[in-house]
């Protein structure tokens, strides 16, 4: 499922043209890439959580010509799924 797949579905659900549906997932989306900038943890009740985490620097290699290269520590986004979500895909636990 992309954003146009879920744009279409939220439109369908709530009964809203498919544009305003693309503009809340636009807000949606924006208002969590803000908070994950800001260092912020964003919690969606027995859906999951959306956090920062860092990926420690390391020495690596270029694939293209073996040469050794030191790669930056970086801040990387995490989900972790809720309890609801985790029940819903495995009903049988």
């Amino acid at each position: 499922m992309n954003k146009a797949d879920l744009t279409e579905r939220l439109a369908e659900r709530a009964g809203i043209p498919k544009v305003r549906a693309a503009h809340y997932i636009n807000i949606f989306t924006e208002a969590v890439q803000e908070a994950l900038v800001e260092n912020k943890k964003v919690t969606i009740s027995d859906f999951g959580t959306f956090n920062v985490s860092k990926r420690r620097a390391f020495t690596g290699h270029n694939p293209k010509n073996g040469n050794v290269m030191n790669v930056p520590e970086r801040r990387i986004p995490v989900f972790r799924a809720g309890k609801g979500l985790k029940n819903a895909l495995n009903p049988d636990l």
